[in-house]
C-alpha cells in the first residue's frame, strides 16, 4: 500500500507541474504566401441574436475578417497550374476567423494518429466538429460555426439560421440552403431512407425545415422546443449539415434517372436503391463525398494508413488571413485496442492522441516522455468514465423480478468498495460518486451524488435479507427463488481501460454480499449487438454531458441503448410506443418529465423539472456509480502546436474538434 500511495502522490505531483517544451524541430516545406487583394467590404461582424420570453438579446461579437488572404503551398501550385480559382475565390464572404490559442501557425506537415478501424477515426464526429452551432473548447458557450447567426422566437417555436454567403463543398459547389432542406425533405421525410430523429421533435410533432432564401433556413416546431439549441451543437447535431444535394441526388429516386439508377445499385452490388445512397453518405469510407471539413479522405479506407487531406475550399482563417488548416494530412494508422495504443504513443508514433489514451497508463507516459518527445496534457471530463447499469428488462423473468427491485440495487452499491476501485483503477484521482450532473452544473445535488457511496457490507446484506433471498449455496452465493446461483453477467467492451479492472475488483466485494459476478470481455461489436437485443445483465458505459445533463440524459432515462438500464424502455419511447416494452411507474414519470423539460423555455423552471428526474433517480438507482470523471489523457509531441493546456472533454462537445484542431500546427 505504501508504494501505490508514493506513485499516488507522484502523480497529483506532476499532474500539477508544468511539462517542459523540448526545442525539437519538423522539417516542413517552406510556406509560399499567395496574396489576393479583397474589397473591405467582406470586412463583417457575426452576431448571434437569442430572443427569450424576457426579450434579452445576447449577442456575441466575432473577429474581423481579414482583407488579405494566404493559402497553402500544396494548394497553390494547383491554383498556378490553373486547378483550382485563387484563394479570395474558394473561400466565402464571410469566413470564420479562427484566433490560435497559442500563434499563429504554419503550413504543412501530417499528423500520425490511430484507430481501431475505419469507423474509428472519427473525422467528421470528432476530430472535426463541422456543427451549423458549436461548443467552445470549455463547453461554456455556443459559437457560430456553419452558421454565423441565429434567431430564436420568444416563445421557443422558431429557430432562423443564416448560412455563409459564398461558402463552398469540398468539391467547389455552392453550399446553401437548399443541401439542408435536401436532409430534411429528400431524406428524413422519405421513408426507404431515414425518419426524423427523435430530438427534432416537440409536442409530438417532428420538426418542418423550410428555406428562406439561398443562405437562410427556418426551423418550425409545434410545441416550444427549449432545448433545440443544445440539440444542434451536441452529439445529436451534425445531421443536417453534411448532405450536399448536389451529389448524393444522383442516387436518389426522386432525381435519377431510374435505368441509370438501377444499373449504379446492381453495380455496386445492392438490391434496392437507398442501400447505395446510405453507403454514399459516409465521409469515412466515400472518398468522393464532398464534404466542409478541414480535412477529407483521400484513396481507400480499407489500406493503412486511412489517409485525409486538406479541403482546399475550407471556409477558415485565421486573423491574418491564412486559410486554414495548417496541417497538410492525418494519417490513422490501426490498433485493435487501447493496450496496443498505448505502446505505439509511448514509442512516439503519435502526434496528438485523445482517443485511447486512458488515464490508468499514466504513469508510463510520463516515464517516457522525454524519450518519444512528448507532453502530456490533461483536460477536465464533462462526462462519467464509467455507469454501470442494472437492466431492469432482463429475458429472465427471475433474475428481472429480483433487479426490479430497488432494494437489490441499494445492495449492490453498498457493497462496492470505492476507494479500492479508484486506487487501482483511477491512480487515486477521483472521488467517490453515483451517477449525477458534475460539481460545475447547475444541476448538481450533492444528495444524490453522495448516496450510499460508503461501504456498509452489513446493510448491504440486510437489504438482501429483506427481500427473501436468504438461501445460499456450498460457496457463500445467495440463490435465487428458482434455486438457481444469484449471478449477474458483467460485460465491457475494451474501450476504456478501467472498465476491465473494475468488474475484476467488483467480483470479490459481491461475492461478500452473495452475488456472483462474472467479468466478460467481449468486442464492441458484440457488446452492441448484446444491447440492441436486450441481452445484458449489467452494462458499462461512460456517460454523456454530465457538464450539462440536459444535452443528453441518458444517465438519468431510458434515452439511449447506451444507458443501459432500460434497453427495452428506451426502444419503446424511441420508437414512439412501435416497439419495446412500454414502462411505467417510475421510469415512466422521468420520461414525461423530460417531455416537459423539453417544451420549458424559462432556464430556472428546467431546473426545478431536472430537480424531480434527479429525485427519481436517487430513490430508484438505476444506475451504479462508481467515482468523479478521471482526468482525459492526451499525448502530444512537443513541436505540435496549438493544442491548448485547458479545455473540457465530453462527446457532446465533440473532442477534440471543439478546440479547432484546424489550427493545431508543427513549428519548425
Amino acid at each position: 500500500m505504501a508504494a501505490r500511495m508514493d506513485r499516488r502522490g507522484f502523480l497529483r505531483a506532476t499532474v500539477v507541474t508544468a511539462v517542459g517544451l523540448a526545442a525539437a524541430s519538423c522539417a516542413q516545406p517552406t510556406p509560399q504566401v499567395i496574396e489576393k487583394q479583397v474589397p473591405v467590404e467582406k470586412v463583417v461582424k457575426e452576431t448571434v441574436v437569442v430572443q427569450k420570453e424576457v426579450a434579452v438579446e445576447k449577442v456575441v461579437t466575432a473577429t474581423p475578417v481579414p482583407v488579405k488572404f494566404r493559402e497553402a503551398p500544396m494548394v497553390a501550385g494547383l491554383v498556378q497550374s490553373g486547378a483550382l480559382p485563387p484563394v479570395d475565390e474558394r473561400l466565402p464572404e464571410e469566413p470564420l476567423v479562427i484566433t490560435p490559442w497559442e500563434e499563429i501557425g504554419q503550413y504543412g506537415g501530417t499528423w500520425h494518429h490511430l484507430a481501431t478501424g475505419a469507423s474509428d477515426t472519427q473525422m467528421q464526429a470528432k476530430m472535426t466538429y463541422e456543427w451549423l452551432v458549436r461548443y467552445d473548447k470549455d463547453g461554456a458557450a455556443m459559437i457560430p460555426n456553419v452558421v454565423k447567426s441565429w434567431e430564436i422566437s420568444p416563445d421557443g417555436t422558431q429557430y432562423t439560421f443564416s448560412l455563409r454567403k459564398g461558402m463552398k463543398w469540398s468539391d467547389g459547389e455552392p453550399y446553401t440552403a437548399d443541401d439542408i432542406v435536401f436532409r430534411y425533405e429528400d431524406e428524413w421525410l422519405v421513408k426507404e431512407l431515414s425518419s426524423v430523429p427523435s430530438t427534432y421533435k416537440a409536442g409530438g410533432q417532428p420538426i418542418v425545415i423550410e428555406k428562406v432564401d439561398d443562405s437562410t433556413f427556418r426551423c418550425k416546431f409545434a410545441a416550444p422546443y427549449g432545448l433545440f439549441m443544445r440539440v444542434v451543437a451536441g452529439l445529436a447535431g451534425g445531421t443536417l449539415e453534411q448532405h450536399p444535394k448536389h451529389y448524393l441526388q444522383q442516387f436518389h429516386l426522386k432525381y435519377a434517372d431510374k435505368a441509370a439508377l438501377d444499373k449504379a445499385v446492381k453495380d455496386a452490388g445492392y438490391e434496392q436503391w437507398n442501400q447505395l445512397f446510405n453507403s454514399k453518405t459516409d465521409p469515412r469510407t466515400n472518398q468522393d463525398l464532398p464534404v466542409i471539413n478541414a480535412w477529407s479522405l483521400k484513396g481507400s479506407h480499407t489500406k493503412q494508413p486511412i489517409v485525409f487531406e486538406r479541403n482546399p475550399y475550407y471556409w477558415k482563417v485565421d486573423p491574418e488571413g491564412n486559410q486554414l488548416p495548417y496541417i497538410d494530412r492525418i494519417e490513422f494508422m490501426l490498433v485493435e485496442t487501447a493496450a496496443q495504443a498505448a505502446v505505439r504513443a509511448v514509442a512516439g508514433e503519435v502526434d496528438m492522441q485523445l482517443r485511447h489514451m486512458t488515464i490508468d497508463n499514466y504513469p508510463l507516459f510520463q516515464e517516457n516522455k522525454e524519450k518519444g518527445d512528448y507532453r502530456i496534457l490533461l483536460w477536465n471530463t464533462g462526462r462519467f468514465d464509467v455507469i454501470i447499469g442494472v437492466n431492469q428488462t432482463n429475458k429472465d423473468p427471475v433474475l428481472r423480478q429480483i433487479v426490479q427491485d430497488k432494494r437489490f440495487r441499494y445492495a449492490l452499491s453498498l457493497g462496492m468498495n470505492r476507494p479500492e476501485i479508484i486506487e487501482a483503477a483511477f491512480l487515486g484521482l477521483t472521488e467517490p460518486s453515483q451517477v449525477s450532473p458534475l460539481k460545475s452544473s447547475p444541476h448538481y445535488w450533492e444528495p444524490q451524488a453522495k448516496d450510499m457511496t460508503v461501504r456498509d457490507v452489513a446493510k448491504a446484506n440486510a437489504y438482501l435479507d429483506e427481500m427473501g433471498l436468504t438461501q445460499r449455496d456450498s460457496e457463500g452465493y445467495r440463490l435465487r427463488p428458482d434455486g438457481k446461483r444469484l449471478t449477474l453477467i458483467y460485460q465491457y467492451a475494451a474501450v476504456i481501460g478501467a472498465w476491465g479492472i473494475i468488474g475484476e475488483l467488483l467480483t470479490p466485494q459481491w461475492k461478500e454480499i452473495g452475488v456472483e459476478l462474472i467479468a466478460k470481455e467481449v468486442a464492441r461489436q458484440l457488446y452492441e449487438e448484446q444491447e440492441e437485443s436486450n441481452s445484458l445483465d449489467l452494462g458499462v458505459w461512460t456517460g454523456s454531458g454530465e457538464f450539462d445533463p440536459l444535452i443528453e440524459p441518458r444517465c438519468f432515462m431510458p434515452y439511449d441503448k447506451q444507458g443501459n438500464w432500460g434497453l427495452e424502455y428506451f426502444k419503446w419511447w424511441a420508437s414512439e410506443g412501435k416497439e419495446g416494452e412500454e414502462p411505467t411507474g417510475d421510469v415512466r414519470k422521468v420520461l414525461e418529465l423530460w417531455d416537459q423539460v423539453k417544451v420549458t423555455v424559462d432556464e430556472a423552471e428546467q431546473v426545478k423539472l431536472f430537480r424531480q428526474i434527479l429525485e427519481l433517480n436517487h430513490d430508484n438507482l438505476w444506475f451504479l456509480g462508481v467515482c468523479t470523471p478521471a482526468p482525459t489523457l492526451l499525448v502530444v509531441k512537443n513541436s505540435f502546436r496549438n493544442v491548448p493546456a485547458d479545455a473540457l472533454f465530453d462527446d457532446q462537445v465533440r473532442g477534440p474538434g471543439h478546440t479547432a484542431t484546424e489550427q493545431y500546427f508543427w513549428k519548425q
